[in-house]
């Protein structure tokens, strides 16, 4: 009995055990290094989602079961794994790794490291790029990068943003930078075809030691954008679907628009307009108050859809998503659609010695645009219409096309936004664009040090631009010339550019007595590129058949006129480029490191005597934190002195896309055909080519210095750099016997950027619950010009000048002085201090301002405490100067009777109001302040660009659901702006904007799920 009630004991207390060991327990600890406790350290039980933060104090608490694992892990120190035992309390302390800050820096044709880098770079990752409301991924990158001008300038979805790093280094030539997609040049214009979602870094390449190995297209600095791979753990398979919905507004303008009675009023005082015939009474009764603005704009809705997956297997991943995207314009009738798809395979054989990957990307966007922005089309304009309407028109004034045109026979341009009206219901404009990109890429380790490798990529962009003039529409009808019996047209264009690449590399590394490294890559490349386009343009319409886009309604040439013939033309362009480079790259202990560049590049641009051009660099660095005398001292993580200096080129001397300068050709001979060139009859007008021209060179020093402290608390990047481009692609003066007096060709003149750069972040506090970071970028660029050797040093352009030791393209006006109290007329300081009513172009001056920022950058902070975060960037201009055409144009008193004028014309001068800044509205010299700085305007600005709010479910709330991630958030773009600038946009590329399409602030909301 007694040997009975043992094993029974005995059973019950293995059970009891059993029960124990499989219960969770709380098991805290502290992690730490050799120095003290690390804060933020990571633990995570191995093979499930569930895991916990150190606090400040290194402290940890987790719940685990006995004979789980816990996996202990801090930025630049290697793991530790320590099995849950009968023990709840474990204390780890974490070596550090051989290698610290090993983070990936891509370069395009090769890639290296964090510590091992000599470039001047910066990377933004895809938790900064994914899920914002922009159809364009460039515009997420504003503020992101020090020394990185962005500015879009409109609001149409998915419009081409300026972009211009470093300053501005030539006269005539592009400052787009080069951009490269998992290896493949393409251009900033295909970004709305791209799903930003797919994007995992951008990689900014700013000095010579990063752009001289991309030749004569890295001048304006390198943008290398990665997309997504596979996963990271062998037999997962992982989900992703994530959707935003929003709405984008106007931003407010702080112009005094004159309503509806101000402006009747205004009319009655100057004797002209509607204004001109009523009482006052009858305009104090007048109750039409229409804001043209808010008719022409809208509150527009946009969505977007994102679903992924990412495979990882033994000896293949993948990458597969597909993106829609519907966002409409603020301005009605605009707005961009979209449909993305792109697989991205990669894998490898048995040994590991062959590996392969496969890039395919399609995009289709289709996009309505408002068309002839910016101009002063009364009738195609919708922004005039919106920004200059009279109020006292009512959008029920509009009744159909014929009825317009006895309105503008009656009324002339006062009913501007009643043509509009009706051109919004009697034209469209859309661009299709289908993009389509793929690549495949090979190496195979031939031997145990080297690696061949070829990359073969092609790109085709195919553009379908359809725009239709309705037969019976205003803009139709008024334009008809007589014995015409149908107008309107329709256009249709077509464009197909196509790029390919070919790409051989061969690499070779060893490592010598455990110190040495050497690593020799030699690459030989060749990329063509060609466009084709076909334009139609059908000349008088059928209305009782024609529908927009389906080619019908076309009429038939006819004897009596030739008003009804089409309108064609082709072009076809070629461009190749074939290049020869290699870099040497030298470590010795992780401690010093050199690399050199040089490449031969052979372009067809350019004549035979000079296509081939040579370009190089040499960059080094020194290890600073890997030094004993720095190390003992435990101030710096990291630490780490950069110099590099090199010449780079830039083959798009002239301005516009890369085809810029092939037709006509930059160094042959033009001939064209000429009418009435001697009595009456056709002859030829030419124009002489340059046999010498090529491009532009700039040679680049930069000094920096990479550091990290406090366990990597602050971070921290500086750089100094000196850009000097030489040859400027400019008019030269030639012998006029040639038949002409310039020639465009290399000059001696010289562009020089000179600046400095920073980049911080710093976690205020860093624990399990709770994280705050804040993070700043700043940039400061002197633009001068030097050795202009004719006209005395300058180049005047009207109300702009380049100047020797000045910055490029500074206005050149004459100060305005105010108001001459005796007579209303407008005064103007004169070159020799005196005031003057009439002044000369001998008036003008150089005034040291322009649209290009002096200071840049921008500030914010991230907040992540217990799942909730908020994320926010505010970015600033500082010392930038533009033109406010919108408000010269709300001051012009020419406009009265047919436009909307600012209120503050009631101030006017008169003879019992001589105490004002607002000259008589009959001011003898009016026109003057066309060449003054009257209306040059201080559009400095500092701008909340973005504000995210959201949620982030804790794992454990999700370990028995199939998610093992879900995000909730709202964002805002654009939210807030201070500045002097009174428009609706402080920020644009332009130097003066008139009747331009702003951009608009965006709040969206957005959930992200991840199983």
């Amino acid at each position: 009995m007694r040997s009975k009630f043992k094993w029974i004991f005995t059973l019950l207390l293995a059970f009891t055990m059993q029960f124990s060991f499989a219960q969770e327990k709380t098991v805290t600890g502290v992690v730490s290094d050799k120095t003290g406790p690390l804060p933020g350290a990571n633990v995570v039980i191995k093979g499930t989602t569930r895991s916990a933060q150190a606090d400040f104090d290194g402290k940890y608490s987790i719940k685990a079961k006995a004979g789980e694992v816990l996996v202990f892990s801090f930025t630049g120190y290697n793991n530790s794994n320590v099995t849950v035992g009968a023990a709840n309390t474990y204390n780890v302390t974490l070596a550090e790794g051989s290698v610290k800050l090993e983070e990936v820096i891509v370069e395009g044709y090769r890639n290296t490291t964090k510590s091992t880098t000599v470039v001047a770079q910066s990377t933004v990752n895809a938790k900064t790029i994914e899920n914002r409301p922009n159809a364009s991924f460039i515009q997420t990158l504003q503020g992101q990068v020090a020394g990185l001008n962005i500015t879009t300038g409109s609001g149409q979805p998915g419009s081409r943003s300026t972009v211009i790093l470093r300053g501005v280094a030539t006269l005539n030539a592009t400052s787009d930078p080069l951009y490269v997609i998992d290896g493949i040049p393409t251009n900033a214009d295909n970004f709305r075809s791209i799903n930003p979602n797919d994007i995992e870094s951008a990689t900014v390449l700013k000095d010579a030691s990063a752009t001289a190995i991309y030749g004569n297209r890295g001048t304006n600095g390198v943008i290398v954008i990665k997309t997504r791979r596979g996963g990271k753990e062998e037999g997962k398979t992982r989900f992703r679907y994530a959707t935003t919905s929003g709405f984008t507004e106007l931003q407010t303008a702080h112009y005094r628009k004159s309503d509806t009675r101000q402006l009747l009023t205004l009319e009655k005082n100057y004797g002209q307009g509607l204004g001109a015939s009523l009482t006052d009474a009858e305009i104090a009764a007048y109750n039409v108050n229409t804001d043209w603005s808010k008719y022409f704009f809208r509150t527009a809705a946009s969505t977007e859809h994102s679903f992924s997956v990412e495979t990882q297997g033994k000896m293949l991943s993948s990458y597969t998503s597909v993106n829609y995207l519907n966002q409409d314009g603020i301005l009605k009738g605009t707005g961009l659609k979209r449909f993305a798809f792109r697989n991205n395979v990669d894998g490898k054989s048995n040994d590991g010695k062959f590996n392969y990957g496969t890039n395919v990307s399609i995009g289709f966007s289709r996009s309505n645009d408002a068309g002839s922005l910016g101009t002063a089309g009364v009738n195609r304009n919708y922004v005039l219409g919106a920004y200059k309407g009279a109020p006292y028109l009512s959008p029920e004034d509009y009744v159909d096309s014929p009825t317009t045109i006895d309105q503008y026979g009656a009324y002339g341009l006062l009913y501007t936004p009643i043509y509009l009206i009706d051109k919004q219901k009697t034209y469209t404009n859309n661009t299709d664009e289908m993009r389509i990109q793929s690549s495949i890429e090979a190496s195979y380790n031939i031997f145990k040090n080297t690696t061949l490798r070829s990359r073969t990529s092609a790109e085709v962009v195919q553009t379908r631009f359809n725009q239709s003039e309705h037969p019976i529409s205003f803009n139709a009808l008024v334009f008809l010339a007589p014995n015409e019996e149908f107008g309107g047209f329709e256009d249709f264009n077509s464009r197909r550019d196509f790029a390919f690449s070919q790409l051989w590399q061969a690499e070779w590394e060893k490592t010598f007595a455990e110190k040495h490294t050497l690593s020799v890559m030699l690459n030989s490349e060749y990329n063509f590129n060609q466009l084709n386009t076909n334009n139609f343009r059908q000349n008088g319409l059928d209305p009782a058949t024609f529908v927009p886009g389906a080619g019908t309604g076309y009429l038939s040439d006819i004897l009596a006129h030739d008003y009804y013939i089409p309108d064609v033309s082709a072009l076809k362009l070629k461009k190749n480029l074939i290049s020869y480079f290699a870099t040497v790259d030298y470590d010795f202990d992780k401690r010093f490191g050199a690399v050199v560049t040089a490449r031969r590049d052979g372009s067809s641009r350019f004549s035979q005597e000079r296509k081939w051009g040579n370009f190089w660099s040499v960059g080094g660095r020194w290890n600073l934190g890997n030094e004993s005398f720095i190390k003992k001292y435990n101030l710096f993580d990291v630490l780490k002195l950069r110099a590099s200096y090199g010449a780079t080129g830039n083959e798009r001397v002239e301005d516009g896309s890369i085809y810029a300068g092939l037709s006509p050709s930059i160094f042959l001979d033009n001939y064209t055909t000429a009418a009435n060139v001697y009595n009456g009859t056709n002859g030829y007008a030419f124009q002489l080519g340059n046999v010498n021209a090529r491009w532009e060179t700039t040679k680049q020093l930069d000094l920096g210095l990479d550091f990290e402290m406090f366990k990597n608390r602050l971070r921290g990047t500086f750089d100094w750099y000196n850009r000097t481009t030489i040859d400027i692609f400019d008019l030269a003066p030639i012998s006029p016997i040639t038949g002409q007096t310039v020639i465009k060709g290399n000059t001696l003149i010289d562009v020089v950027n000179q600046g400095v750069e920073l980049s911080l972040a710093y976690d205020i506090v860093r624990n399990q619950d709770l994280k705050i970071t804040v993070k700043g970028t700043g940039a400061f660029n002197d633009n001068r010009v030097y050795d202009i050797r004719d006209n005395n040093g300058e180049r005047k352009d009207g109300n702009y000048i380049t100047a020797n030791g000045n910055q490029v393209y500074e206005y050149y006006v004459i100060p305005y002085a105010g108001v001459n109290p005796v007579n209303g007329n407008l005064l103007f300081t004169a070159i020799d201090g005196s005031l003057t009513e009439n002044p000369t172009d001998a008036d003008r001056r150089i005034t040291h301002k322009s649209e290009q920022p002096v200071y840049q950058g921008s500030f914010g902070f991230d907040i992540d405490y217990k799942g909730f975060f908020v994320t926010s960037n505010f970015t600033f201009a500082q010392k930038v100067w533009r033109f406010d055409f919108d408000m010269a144009g709300l001051y012009d008193p020419t406009a009265i009777s047919n436009f909307n004028v600012s209120s503050d014309l009631l101030n006017a001068w008169t003879p019992t109001n001589t105490n004002t800044n607002i000259p008589d509205l009959n001011a003898a010299n009016l026109g003057e302040d066309a060449r003054s700085d009257r209306f040059l305007r201080d559009a400095s600005y500092v701008r909340l660009r973005y504000l995210q709010v959201g949620y982030k479910v804790p794992k454990k709330f999700l370990e028995k659901t199939f998610l093992s991630s879900v995000s909730i958030y709202a964002q805002g773009e654009n939210l807030k702006t201070w500045t002097k600038w009174q428009g609706f946009d402080a920020e644009s590329p332009r130097a003066g904007d008139q009747n331009q399409y702003p951009t608009p602030k965006i709040i969206s909301f957005g959930v992200d799920l991840r199983f």
